[in-house]
Protein backbone atom coordinates (compact mmCIF):
# COMPACT_ATOMS: atom_id res chain seq x y z
CA UNK A 1 0.00 0.00 0.00
CA UNK A 2 1.31 3.95 -0.61
CA UNK A 3 -0.36 6.86 -0.34
CA UNK A 4 1.09 10.11 -2.56
CA UNK A 5 -0.47 13.25 -3.23
CA UNK A 6 -2.93 13.70 -5.80
CA UNK A 7 -2.16 14.83 -8.98
CA UNK A 8 -4.25 15.71 -12.60
CA UNK A 9 -3.38 12.39 -13.94
CA UNK A 10 -5.53 10.24 -11.33
CA UNK A 11 -8.83 12.36 -12.15
CA UNK A 12 -10.52 10.10 -13.72
CA UNK A 13 -9.68 6.98 -11.57
CA UNK A 14 -10.62 9.41 -8.73
CA UNK A 15 -13.89 10.23 -10.93
CA UNK A 16 -14.75 6.03 -10.86
CA UNK A 17 -13.99 5.47 -7.25
CA UNK A 18 -16.98 8.02 -6.68
CA UNK A 19 -19.33 6.71 -9.37
CA UNK A 20 -18.84 3.43 -7.53
CA UNK A 21 -20.57 4.72 -4.73
CA UNK A 22 -23.21 6.52 -5.86
CA UNK A 23 -25.78 6.16 -4.99
CA UNK A 24 -25.72 4.43 -1.66
CA UNK A 25 -23.49 6.89 -0.32
CA UNK A 26 -22.75 10.00 -3.18
CA UNK A 27 -25.61 11.73 -4.47
CA UNK A 28 -24.94 11.90 -8.04
CA UNK A 29 -26.24 15.33 -7.99
CA UNK A 30 -22.60 15.75 -5.93
CA UNK A 31 -20.51 14.71 -9.24
CA UNK A 32 -19.90 18.03 -10.18
CA UNK A 33 -18.98 19.37 -6.67
CA UNK A 34 -16.41 16.39 -7.02
CA UNK A 35 -15.11 17.27 -9.89
CA UNK A 36 -15.21 21.25 -9.26
CA UNK A 37 -13.07 19.91 -6.02
CA UNK A 38 -10.43 17.85 -8.13
CA UNK A 39 -9.97 20.88 -10.72
CA UNK A 40 -8.70 22.93 -7.85
CA UNK A 41 -4.92 24.45 -7.85
CA UNK A 42 -4.22 23.77 -4.57
CA UNK A 43 -5.76 21.46 -2.77
CA UNK A 44 -4.68 18.46 -0.08
CA UNK A 45 -5.59 15.77 -1.56
CA UNK A 46 -4.03 12.55 -1.39
CA UNK A 47 -4.23 8.94 -3.53
CA UNK A 48 -3.95 5.58 -2.34
CA UNK A 49 -2.73 3.07 -4.27
CA UNK A 50 -2.68 -1.02 -3.58
CA UNK A 51 0.11 -2.64 -5.93
CA UNK A 52 -0.60 -0.78 -9.44
CA UNK A 53 -4.45 -0.27 -8.51
CA UNK A 54 -5.73 3.47 -6.89
CA UNK A 55 -8.27 2.28 -4.56
CA UNK A 56 -9.00 5.67 -2.35
CA UNK A 57 -8.87 9.28 -2.33
CA UNK A 58 -9.33 11.49 0.41
CA UNK A 59 -7.89 15.16 1.67
CA UNK A 60 -8.74 18.27 3.81
CA UNK A 61 -8.95 21.84 3.49
CA UNK A 62 -7.96 24.47 6.51
CA UNK A 63 -10.30 27.68 7.35
CA UNK A 64 -8.73 30.23 6.43
CA UNK A 65 -6.89 31.48 10.07
CA UNK A 66 -6.34 28.02 10.12
CA UNK A 67 -7.55 26.62 13.51
CA UNK A 68 -9.65 23.89 11.49
CA UNK A 69 -9.13 21.50 9.29
CA UNK A 70 -12.02 19.70 7.35
CA UNK A 71 -11.79 16.96 5.91
CA UNK A 72 -12.92 16.41 2.05
CA UNK A 73 -14.34 13.87 -0.29
CA UNK A 74 -12.69 10.27 1.60
CA UNK A 75 -13.61 7.65 -1.05
CA UNK A 76 -12.59 3.62 -1.39
CA UNK A 77 -13.87 2.06 -4.28
CA UNK A 78 -16.58 -0.06 -3.43
CA UNK A 79 -15.02 -3.07 -3.88
CA UNK A 80 -12.80 -2.34 -1.52
CA UNK A 81 -14.72 -1.24 1.32
CA UNK A 82 -14.16 -2.90 4.77
CA UNK A 83 -11.01 -4.05 3.91
CA UNK A 84 -9.06 -1.38 5.92
CA UNK A 85 -8.10 1.09 3.51
CA UNK A 86 -10.39 3.66 4.03
CA UNK A 87 -8.98 3.59 7.75
CA UNK A 88 -5.64 3.81 6.75
CA UNK A 89 -6.22 6.48 4.10
CA UNK A 90 -8.01 8.23 7.29
CA UNK A 91 -5.34 7.94 9.61
CA UNK A 92 -2.75 9.33 6.86
CA UNK A 93 -4.52 12.33 6.96
CA UNK A 94 -5.06 12.46 10.33
CA UNK A 95 -1.30 12.61 10.97
CA UNK A 96 -1.16 14.56 8.05
CA UNK A 97 -3.21 17.56 9.46
CA UNK A 98 -1.42 16.78 13.37
CA UNK A 99 2.06 16.87 11.85
CA UNK A 100 1.91 19.91 10.23
CA UNK A 101 -1.20 22.02 12.32
CA UNK A 102 -0.70 20.47 15.87
CA UNK A 103 -3.32 21.35 17.96
CA UNK A 104 -6.06 21.95 15.17
CA UNK A 105 -9.47 21.01 15.64
CA UNK A 106 -10.60 18.61 12.86
CA UNK A 107 -14.40 18.11 11.72
CA UNK A 108 -16.49 17.01 9.01
CA UNK A 109 -19.84 16.38 7.43
CA UNK A 110 -20.77 12.22 6.57
CA UNK A 111 -23.59 10.52 5.86
CA UNK A 112 -25.73 8.55 8.15
CA UNK A 113 -24.10 5.63 6.47
CA UNK A 114 -20.67 6.46 7.34
CA UNK A 115 -20.46 8.36 10.48
CA UNK A 116 -20.20 5.13 12.63
CA UNK A 117 -16.28 4.49 10.57
CA UNK A 118 -15.33 7.85 11.94
CA UNK A 119 -16.66 7.21 15.26
CA UNK A 120 -14.14 4.35 15.63
CA UNK A 121 -11.23 7.34 15.14
CA UNK A 122 -13.09 9.49 18.26
CA UNK A 123 -15.03 11.43 15.84
CA UNK A 124 -18.48 12.34 18.01
CA UNK A 125 -21.81 14.01 16.27
CA UNK A 126 -22.62 17.19 16.71
CA UNK A 127 -26.36 18.54 16.20
CA UNK A 128 -28.89 17.01 14.49
CA UNK A 129 -28.93 14.90 11.37
CA UNK A 130 -29.09 17.33 8.38
CA UNK A 131 -29.97 16.41 4.78
CA UNK A 132 -27.39 17.22 1.78
CA UNK A 133 -28.01 16.35 -1.84
CA UNK A 134 -31.01 13.90 -0.70
CA UNK A 135 -28.87 12.52 1.83
CA UNK A 136 -28.71 12.34 5.53
CA UNK A 137 -25.76 14.07 7.18
CA UNK A 138 -24.18 14.11 10.34
CA UNK A 139 -21.66 17.38 11.54
CA UNK A 140 -18.62 15.49 13.23
CA UNK A 141 -15.54 16.84 15.75
CA UNK A 142 -12.73 14.98 16.35
CA UNK A 143 -12.35 14.50 20.36
CA UNK A 144 -9.20 16.19 21.98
Amino acid sequence: MRIEFYQLKYFEDCIKILRSNTPKYIDPSEHSMFKDYLSRDRITYFVLFDDLNLIACGGYGLNKQKTKAGLDWGLVQSKYHNKGYGSELLRYRLSHIQSNYPGIDIYLDTSQKTYKFYEKFGFIKEGEKFEEAGIMHYKMTLKK
